[in-house]
């Protein structure tokens, strides 16, 4: 959970300040009069970027960012689609074991239950790849699965397929 610290201003309003998941810090400050002032960065003696905005700037953003107000009709259509099926893009990175691999030998499918639906590439992107196709560093896998399943694939593309048992 992200730690908010609450500074009070007197005579201004209040200050909310955190640390993204890079560390960088943001601040948030709620003037009384309703005008909210955004603060990127700041550290190190550099000077932050600031976004000013009034109350209904404010809250628009607000609800953008929290997925209330604005939600894709794209997203909407896959949520009902998939139910409780979760679709991610996965990038090989070069050093995976599963480098190299055809679809099938990487074996996401039997060891995990979800599937490799299309696999991006910059020449030329594949919708559901034969089970021969070798998965190439930089490819992006299109894999659609159960929300719980998604650790294992990315152990999978960490660590390789485990050990077939004969």
């Amino acid at each position: 959970m992200v730690e908010v610290r609450e500074t009070r201003l007197p005579g201004v309003g209040t200050k909310f300040t955190i640390r993204t998941h890079d560390d960088e810090r943001v601040c948030a400050v709620v003037h009384l009069d309703g005008l909210r002032e955004v603060y990127i960065g700041g550290d190190d003696d550099e000077e932050p970027t600031v976004v000013t905005l009034n109350d209904d700037e404010a809250r628009q953003l607000g609800a953008i960012l929290s997925g209330v107000v604005y939600r894709p009709q794209l997203v909407q259509d896959l949520e009902l689609a998939l139910k409780d099926l979760v679709m991610e893009w996965i990038e090989l990175p070069a050093d995976s074991p599963i480098v190299g691999l055809t679809v099938a030998t990487c074996r996401i499918r039997s060891t995990t239950g979800a599937t490799i639906v299309a696999i991006l590439r910059d020449k030329g992107s594949l919708a559901t790849p034969h089970p021969d196709e070798v998965l190439r560093a930089g490819d992006t896998l299109v894999i659609i699965g159960r929300p719980e399943t998604f650790k294992d694939i990315r152990r999978l593309v960490a660590e390789g397929p485990p050990a077939q048992s004969t």
